[in-house]
């Protein structure tokens, strides 16, 4: 399947999770990443904000923030697909960006990719191998470039998001790891 319909059809799935499945495998997922030894290693965790029908991510930003963790989020500078992780203190530091994901205000402090420890990647599907498909714009593949070699990227997704494999291109990234339902 080419990637206009895998993400399509991943869409449509997520979409028609009840919300008792969604609320319990946001549960199942919350729980994983707490008690994964990636998270409790980590001081500065890149982390998507969640947005719409993605797992939710608002949870963790809490708890991490609570467990004193440094919690730097993506911010997108520029439609070419740049992108920068900023630091947040708690959901006030937070606003609707250009899709209507919530970003770093403009006072948020910027924080150096290479001090992240820990980044939790969004994806439409994912495979065993480390095949990750995002949504197409090319922002994550870009960010992921600027990691340290260290730090583990880690796609976090519903069981159903993985597939056998993921069509990649030259200029996608690999996870380092998946953490799922």
């Amino acid at each position: 399947m080419d990637k206009k319909n895998l993400r399509k059809l991943m869409k449509e799935k997520r979409n028609s999770m009840t919300e008792t499945s969604r609320h319990e495998f946001d549960n199942d997922i919350f729980l994983k990443i707490i008690n994964s030894t990636y998270y409790k290693l980590s001081k500065v965790i890149f982390v998507f904000v969640s947005y719409n029908d993605e797992l939710d991510t608002h949870r963790l930003i809490k708890y991490a923030l609570q467990d004193n963790k440094k919690i730097v989020v993506p911010k997108v500078i520029s439609k070419n697909g740049h992108m920068i992780a900023l630091e947040i203190n708690s959901f006030d530091d937070l606003e609707p960006g250009n899709y209507g994901i919530l970003e770093p205000k403009h006072y948020c402090k910027e924080i150096p990719s290479k001090d992240i420890d820990l980044a939790l990647i969004p994806g439409l599907a994912f495979d065993l191998d480390g095949g990750r498909m995002g949504y197409g714009g090319g922002y994550y593949d870009r960010f992921l470039k600027t990691l340290s070699y260290n730090c583990p990227k880690i796609g976090i997704c519903y069981n159903f998001q993985i597939i056998k494999q993921v069509p990649m291109s030259e200029h996608d990234i690999k996870m380092d790891g998946i953490i799922t339902n």
